[in-house]
């Protein structure tokens, strides 16, 4: 494929995306701080500049002739991808459009008027404000923010924890919903929406959430799982997103009710863009991603192939331990990596000490 691709960002997440636009045999830019920067041999041409100096990508951009900019997995290269993709006239999701999607506010406003959706009530001040005024229980977090970072349940004010770096943040607070929590997995070109798979997670619970395993497919009636699917394009809709993968985390209570956690203009991390969905599908999902920014026509068909899942080792998953021996293979492993030998009591999705991916014909459970 005669086509010049600029990846932003070169972290861990953004190896695969480098790596399956590779196979396709595109022509590869890849622009991100050389510092820890572990795509950089995976692509054609690395540029030592940050993802966070965008006129500057620009006007590389412009010298090299590209056709299409993308990345995955992160909130902070999504905003750069449209910001560069914008500018230069090629395909992308707005830039003030995912600005306004970062904003927990606006989401709510915009999608608390969709039928489907149970509305979620909230209030926005300070954190101190907010605590004092708002009556329990109820979720605290940043109004821009990801990975659980600085999320708090509030049932009584003892033991809340905000990072340093958010303590002169904006906050939402918002009403504790009770139910299982879901993400779903979706692509979007031109304003046509595909909902590729939706995903089970189960976490720590209050107080800060943490995400501890992911399933795929997630366990649904079928009348559910259309409910969701036809869900999905109305909340896209609503926000304007129009191009790349989405992950909307939602919430299903006990009487069916849907609730809307919040809307990622991204694929999902945790592997689950990157690994999960092609273990536990027929569908490419980032080949995809790539030729939406390349203005290309892309799949629409999705089918299961099996079951696949991911299980982070913490403080809260000490029993994984006996997986991570090396003796030891289970025949559902496709990958697992101890990444310390401490276990963390964590408090967001960064604080983790290992991981298990699995595929299998059933649901793993470990």
């Amino acid at each position: 494929m005669d086509k010049r691709l600029a990846i932003i960002g070169a972290s861990v997440g953004q190896l695969p995306l480098c790596e399956k636009a590779r196979d396709m045999g595109l022509e590869t830019f890849c622009f991100a701080w050389p510092d820890g920067a572990v795509c950089k041999n995976a692509v054609n041409h690395f540029i030592p500049i940050s993802i966070f100096e965008m006129d500057k990508i620009v006007c590389k951009c412009m010298q090299y002739g590209i056709d299409g900019v993308v990345s995955n997995a992160s909130e902070s290269t999504a905003l750069v991808v449209s910001y560069v993709a914008e500018k230069l006239g090629k395909n992308v999701t707005p830039y003030s459009v995912l600005k306004q999607i970062q904003d927990k506010c606006y989401v709510r406003d915009v999608t608390n008027k969709i039928k489907e959706l149970v509305p979620v009530e909230y209030k926005v001040g300070c954190f101190d404000e907010l605590c004092a005024s708002c009556s329990t229980p109820f979720i605290i977090k940043p109004v821009r923010g990801a990975s659980k970072k600085g999320v708090n349940y509030v049932d009584t004010f003892e033991n809340i924890s905000v990072p340093e770096s958010l303590h002169n943040s904006l906050f939402i607070a918002e009403q504790y919903i009770i139910g299982k929590e879901y993400s779903v997995e979706s692509i979007s070109y031109k304003g046509m929406h595909h909902v590729i798979q939706i995903t089970e997670k189960v976490n720590t619970g209050a107080p800060h959430f943490v995400e501890l395993e992911h399933h795929q497919p997630a366990t649904l009636s079928d009348g559910m799982e259309n409910r969701i699917k036809t869900l999905i394009p109305e909340i896209l809709d609503a926000v304007g997103f129009t191009n790349g993968a989405s992950h909307i985390e939602i919430k299903i209570d006990d009487e069916n009710n849907i609730y809307l956690i919040e809307i990622n203009p991204r694929g999902g991390g945790d592997f689950i863009s990157n690994e999960l969905v092609s273990l536990s599908t027929d569908y490419d999902y980032l080949k995809n991603m790539i030729l939406v920014a390349l203005d290309m026509n892309i799949d629409e068909y999705v089918h299961n192939t099996g079951y696949a899942g991911v299980y982070f080792l913490s403080a809260y998953t000490s029993r994984l331990l006996p997986y991570f021996d090396e003796n030891r293979r289970e025949k559902w492993m496709v990958f697992r990596e101890r990444t310390s030998f401490d276990l963390t009591m964590s408090s967001s999705n960064y604080d983790r000490d290992g991981y298990i991916i699995y595929k299998s014909d059933s649901k793993i459970s470990i």
